[in-house]
């Protein structure tokens, strides 16, 4: 969209739903489909992810071997059931890189690699306890913790920088080493950003996917309404006259769908939208239709005899021009359909279109 914005998961935001299939997940994934943001993996998080899912499954194929086990003792010949369990966890590791490779052939489904920065940066970092490095206490000892989560937020900073084309990151995180005390995102990553030239209010902290849904949706809906208004005021002192088209015959230009009263050199002279613009799927991958109503003002000229026939049914006599024109006005309510290209960086008028209503 015209703020081209990332979505950065963190590892405890998708834990339990690595491949983003549960409601919230799909919903992420539709809007990235459409244009509206691009999701992006941290490298760091695809690698704790798959420790995690492996972990995992060690911990359940150690509960049933030894259920195969404690069938053995009992009799059963267990040695093609055991033999098939350890292939079978054996494929564990090539499943989920299976897994991630097919979310990742998705649109606007991304992994962002391990960010060129020198160890010796993370370790001033980490001595000068500087977040998202955090101390606990382990044993009654204080250790601190936070590498992995100091590259994700490099990965973040790096998505801004002017190669990535970022201009706005969702942050899913709800790690605190991220976040202050009012669960925003905290003061030392704050002057990270200041210290790069990076604008604070660039980077958002959101708490889960659920959220980041919502808010890419609210951001893609106000770019579409900006960009469907500012075509529809577009049309301001816009010829409504016919006009000679291909072939030597006339019509009237492309976006008069409207039953225009019998004026001639008409133009519209004011546009008053009466209803909010509502947003629909158009045909086709990347096609947005935007649709609202509007009163539309018109300022021509009317021979007089096609006025006194009208009997100032749709035209409102302003002045007499000569013998015979006179200067008229309409008022026209009209629906808006406007047609809205997303594959792009920001979203494109492919076309617009004022119709008839049914309360003509």
């Amino acid at each position: 969209m015209v703020d081209m914005l990332a979505v950065v998961l963190d590892s405890n935001a998708i834990h339990t739903d690595p491949w983003l299939t549960s409601e919230p997940g799909v919903k992420l994934l539709e809007l990235a489909q459409r244009g509206f943001c691009t999701v992006v993996y941290p490298q760091v998080v695809i690698d704790e992810l798959r420790r995690q899912r492996k972990e995992a499954a060690e911990r359940a194929y150690d509960q049933a071997a030894n259920g195969v086990n404690d069938m053995a003792k009992a009799g059963v010949d267990v040695v093609q059931t055991a033999s098939d369990l350890r292939a079978s966890f054996e494929k564990i590791d090539a499943n989920l890189g299976d897994a991630f490779a097919a979310l990742f052939v998705k649109d606007n489904v991304t992994v962002a690699p391990i960010p060129d920065v020198t160890v010796a940066e993370i370790l001033r970092r980490d001595l000068e306890r500087r977040r998202p490095f955090i101390q606990i206490e382990v044993r009654q000892k204080a250790v601190s913790v936070g590498f992995r989560d100091a590259l994700i937020w490099e990965t973040v900073v790096e998505l801004l920088g002017p190669a990535s084309g970022y201009q706005r990151v969702l942050f899913v995180t709800a790690d605190k080493g991220f976040l202050s005390e009012k669960s925003e995102l905290h003061e030392d990553l704050l002057r990270d950003l200041d210290d790069r030239e990076i604008d604070r209010f660039s980077v958002e902290s959101i708490k889960n996917v659920w959220n980041a849904a919502t808010s890419v949706e609210a951001a893609a809906l106000a770019d579409l309404i900006t960009a469907a208004t500012n075509a529809l005021y577009g049309l301001l002192n816009q010829e409504i006259s016919q006009q000679m088209i291909y072939g030597g015959e006339y019509d009237y230009p492309d976006f008069v769908r409207f039953e225009v009263p019998a004026m001639e050199s008409g133009q519209i002279s004011d546009i008053e939208q009466s209803t909010e613009f509502v947003i629909s799927d158009g045909e086709g991958p990347g096609n947005v239709i935007a649709t609202c109503e509007a009163t539309i003002f018109l300022d021509g000229v009317a021979f007089k005899g096609d006025w006194f026939a009208d009997g100032g049914e749709t035209m409102t006599l302003s002045a007499a021009l000569n013998d015979h024109y006179f200067e008229v006005s309409s008022e026209i309510l009209v629906r808006v359909v406007v047609e809205l290209d997303t594959s792009g960086d920001s979203p494109q008028v492919s076309s617009v279109v004022l119709e008839n209503t049914q309360n003509r």
